[in-house]
């Protein structure tokens, strides 16, 4: 073999590995460790999409042992291993595995999909508290932690050890679709304020925090100060920040100007706290790849923000996700007008909009503009049987069928006086849409 870091992970489908398999997954690493040439090490191990038994969990512990990894490993993938397990034998295998893990020096941890709680994070200190001089990225993702088990996190993150915390050294950390609320949230806060400028990838999202929790984490962000600006991705998906939430986020944003990931979805911020987000990126001068403001209750005057945004994201702006939002044919209009000089934009969500024929031929009029164009999603608005035809035609194959699309109601009847899209409404005209 030749000389590369190597990853180990166990061959075949989602399975539960007992014994028996287990032996045979620890004979197939064998068989690649004993062909590694000189310079050649195992840097990370991959065990998720599998249910361990306790006695598969041992077998691979001894393999570790026998083979010295922790000498080399610095990244384990230790989601989705216990499905299916009853909770004993299920916080016995996280015990099990992690602890082999427990002289290593990993950078990288992956605890996703386990069903975990305040004892789950107890049978994984190996890896958490036991990984303090080196830890740098973390992922507890869809663990169904509580409060309180994220306040028990935060506990060991910010655990102050020779002057220095984990929280202090941590690169990326996503916390996902748990269940942590309002009380996750001021763990969460914790957790960031500990944070340096080491940071560059963070994920809250999906955490149902409500009103009071969300603008603590906005609080955060802020309080940071410069340490923020390196941060390259922030997903804060499904937080409930509101406008005033939204102020507070986008001053931190507005010191991010290496920012390349945004996912703002449902997070009420409104037209307001829209304008203060829009505002803020425009001042870092971010190079932004992906920007999702779905779900925000945005109307025609937040449209327009994002709509004189977007000319200066066109030299890196990738993905926009604007969907089920209000901003009606005027709104999306606005948009269209920004994305026509979005040359690098690969795929647009624009669907549940409010959006009828004016909105639709204006994304008609920019569609040759937008040469690297792969997807644009429209569904759910109110366009005409012709607009259909048309936007088909502009699109083709990019344009995503419109099985829910509502041609029965006109939603531009108001708008045909409206100075900024008179054009459009002439244009319209002549055509006889």
């Amino acid at each position: 073999m030749s000389n590369s870091n190597i990853t180990l992970t166990p061959s075949g489908d989602r399975e539960v590995v007992d014994q028996v398999r287990a032996t045979e997954i620890v004979k197939e690493w064998q068989e690649i460790m004993d062909g590694i040439g000189e310079g050649g090490v195992v840097e990370k191990i991959v065990l998720n999409n599998k249910s361990y038994t306790a006695e598969a969990a041992r077998i691979i512990q001894d393999f570790v042992a026998k083979n010295n990894l922790t000498r080399t490993i610095k990244d384990a993938d230790l989601s989705d291993i216990i499905a299916s397990r009853m909770e004993e034998e299920g916080l016995e295998v996280l015990k099990v595995i992690c602890d082999a893990f427990g002289d290593a020096n990993l950078e990288e941890v992956d605890l996703s999909d386990n069903a975990m709680g305040s004892k789950g994070i107890t049978a994984c200190a190996s890896v958490l508290s036991g990984q303090s001089t080196t830890l740098k990225r973390l992922s507890l993702c869809n663990n169904g932690l509580s409060g309180a088990s994220m306040t028990e996190v935060a506990d060991v993150l910010c655990e102050v050890e020779n002057d220095i915390n984990i929280a202090s050294r941590l690169t990326k950390i996503h916390f996902y679709n748990n269940m942590s609320g309002d009380e996750g949230c001021t763990a969460f806060s914790r957790i960031i304020g500990s944070c340096s400028a080491s940071l560059e990838d963070v994920r809250f999202s999906g955490t149902r925090a409500g009103r009071p929790g969300s603008y603590r984490v906005a609080q955060a962000m802020d309080n940071m100060g410069d340490f923020i600006q390196n941060v390259k991705r922030w997903d804060l998906a499904d937080n409930t920040f509101g406008e005033e939430g939204g102020e507070i986020i986008a001053k931190a944003f507005a010191r991010c100007p290496n920012l390349e990931y945004l996912n703002l979805r449902d997070c009420s911020l409104g037209d307001e706290g829209i304008a203060f987000v829009c505002d803020a990126l425009a001042i870092s001068k971010c190079p932004l790849k992906v920007l999702d403001l779905s779900g925000n209750e945005i109307t025609a005057s937040g449209a327009k923000k994002v709509g004189k945004l977007l000319p200066l994201l066109s030299k890196t702006l990738v993905i926009l996700h604007i969907e089920e939002n209000e901003m009606t044919s005027r709104g999306v209009s606005a948009i269209a007008k920004g994305l026509g000089v979005c040359s690098l934009i690969e795929e647009v969500k624009l669907g549940m909009n409010e959006c009828g024929n004016i909105g639709g031929q204006a994304l008609c009029d920019v569609a040759d503009k937008l040469s690297a164009l792969s997807k644009i999603e429209l569904d759910n608005n109110m366009f005409s049987e012709k607009m259909v035809e048309n936007l088909t035609s502009a699109f083709d194959e990019a344009l995503i069928e419109m099985e829910d699309n509502d041609d029965e109601e006109d939603p531009d009847e108001d708008l045909e006086d409206d100075e900024d899209i008179a054009d459009l409404t002439a244009t319209m005209a002549e055509t006889s849409i």
